[in-house]
């Protein structure tokens, strides 16, 4: 089932969405030239919320992805990349990225924070030092779902078809089609197959 939905309601929010990604794109590459954030964006791209762009980095959106509630990329060097696969569903995540983050295809993507730093670091001198406290990429698989209030730190995999319920800290790897919860993030079990008929 895609983002339109059955309900003409739906396609024509998805339409005005269209619009306005469309009406933006002009905007954001004048940003670019300035040295603002570069975005690529795919076929079929609807803006239904809020989009802010910061920094030198480039941001990839694939086909069809669609972005609602005020949703933050910030790039924080400029080789840092953020990539969002085809048919994402973006609502309200914000990304933090130094080097890359990787969302897969058919991602849904709650008001969820995803880091692949930790900004600063933990030792005593954090204050007068210029370190980052680590740098380490952040790979999302495919048809995965981030719930809303859950963070994936620096260096984590989560592999496809695995749900992160609301408020989970995810510090660790998450296999393939597993629910995981909690902070730090737990297994919860497995991620149940499909009813019959969809």
């Amino acid at each position: 089932m895609s983002w339109l939905g059955p309900r003409p309601k739906l396609r024509l929010r998805w339409r005005l969405g269209v619009l306005k990604g469309w009406i933006c794109l002009p905007l954001w590459r004048a940003q670019a030239l300035l040295g603002r954030t570069r975005i690529r964006v795919g076929r079929g791209f609807s803006l239904q919320g809020r989009l802010i762009l910061r920094g030198p980095g480039t941001v990839i959106l694939g086909d069809d992805v669609t972005v609602d509630a005020l949703t933050t990329f910030y790039t924080h060097s400029k080789h840092a990349v953020i990539q969002v696969g085809d048919r994402s569903y973006v609502n309200g995540a914000r990304l933090g990225c130094v080097s890359r983050i990787e969302i897969g295809q058919d991602g849904i993507l709650g008001d969820c924070r995803i880091m692949d730093t930790d900004f600063h670091p933990v030792h005593k001198g954090r204050r007068a030092s210029s370190d980052s406290g680590g740098i380490a990429s952040v790979t999302v698989g495919k048809n995965v779902w981030l719930g809303a209030g859950s963070a994936i730190l620096k260096g984590v995999k989560i592999g496809d078809h695995s749900v992160v319920a609301f408020g989970a800290v995810v510090v660790k790897d998450i296999p393939e089609s597993r629910i995981y919860g909690g902070n730090p993030a737990r297994d919860l079990g497995p991620v149940p197959d499909c009813p019959a008929g969809l």
